[in-house]
């Protein structure tokens, strides 16, 4: 056992170094990206100067001020970006349907678990809670990355038709309805809702604020500023929207190489994910009976908690590696 537990301890300090270098290798890598995308934004600043002084805007368009004054201003921040991302999504009409599924789940899956044990309610409560939370936070955040990649991935091409139409002579409050008429897609809803706003006479500044709030992109919010800060002083706003888009386009580029490196890691994660709960499985039809010592008896308890425990470590340290390459 206390082999075991040396193995256990010298398994956690070692995903926990990876853990820290991989962090601070992502911070960096976003900090490049930043000073790149401020090289671009200072351009556009510079070719403004001498056509009228730069007038920011009085509320930052990189994050959402809304002035909570509680207690977990965090937690309420959380609470407004999952709360946008679902309305974004096109979940708010159909939120109650949509958590009663996932809650039939959790509670079949727990109920299946707890039945296997010596305290079924307590089991299948805890269970279901739990398994609600995990699933809901799951499909959440897979359905809103796939949105923001598919968004991300628009971005290139909706800027350069803006460019081109402008370069046309057509004012930028009529561009963005334009480009999104030759686009499909999260990214074309978002500049028809842009559209719709300045016809209502909204002033484009305030509606660009209010979208790279909804847009959480970094990329889509400097694409925002730049608009704001050439609507506001002038200067070539075709230029540098074509700039930012080859910039994009580069970005992009390098992301599919490190994708196409890091593929067979990323499968291999799949894989292990897979391979403990499809054993299982296969216990609980072919051999019953072992299936029954796993989750009952104290060794069974120990030997299923010990595979767990390597299988979730091996896990993190291929996963931190493969972000440590991106």
């Amino acid at each position: 056992m206390l082999d075991l537990f040396t193995v256990l301890v010298f398994l956690f300090v070692l995903a926990s170094v990876y853990a820290v270098r991989a962090f601070s290798g992502r911070r960096r890598r976003e900090e490049r990206k930043e000073v790149r995308l401020e090289d671009l934004l200072s351009q556009v600043e510079g070719e403004a100067e001498h056509v009228a002084p730069v007038k920011y805007p009085d509320e930052s368009v990189m994050i959402g001020d809304e002035n909570y004054q509680g207690r977990f201003p965090g937690l309420h921040r959380t609470y407004r970006r999952i709360e946008k991302g679902i309305e974004m999504l096109g979940w708010k009409d159909q939120i109650v349907i949509r958590a009663g599924t996932v809650l039939l789940v959790s509670l079949v899956l727990a109920g299946f678990i707890g039945k296997r044990t010596d305290y079924f309610l307590t089991t299948t409560v805890v269970g279901t809670v739990l398994l609600f939370i995990a699933l809901s936070a799951f499909c959440y955040w897979r359905t809103f990355g796939q949105y923001l990649e598919a968004l991300g991935a628009a971005l290139p091409e909706a800027i350069d038709s803006i460019a081109r139409i402008c370069r046309a002579g057509v004012p930028i409050q009529t561009a963005c309805g334009l480009a999104a008429q030759s686009l499909r897609g999260p990214l074309a809803q978002e500049l028809l809702a842009i559209d719709r706003w300045l016809k209502l006479g909204v002033p484009l500044k305030q509606v660009l604020q209010e979208s790279a709030r909804r847009v959480p992109l970094p990329e889509y919010r400097f694409f925002a500023v730049i608009l704001i800060i050439s609507q506001e002083s002038g200067g070539r706003l075709a230029d540098t929207l074509e700039r930012l888009a080859a910039t994009l386009r580069d970005r992009a580029e390098l992301e599919l190489k490190v994708q196409a490196k890091t593929s067979e890691a990323r499968a291999s994660i799949k894989i292990v994910a897979c391979l403990v709960p499809g054993v299982l499985a296969y216990m609980y039809v072919q051999a019953p009976g072992d299936f029954e010592f796993l989750v009952t008896d104290p060794t069974g308890l120990k030997v299923l908690g010990y595979a767990a425990v390597s299988v979730a470590l091996g896990l993190l340290v291929t996963w931190l590696m493969v972000r440590r390459i991106q």
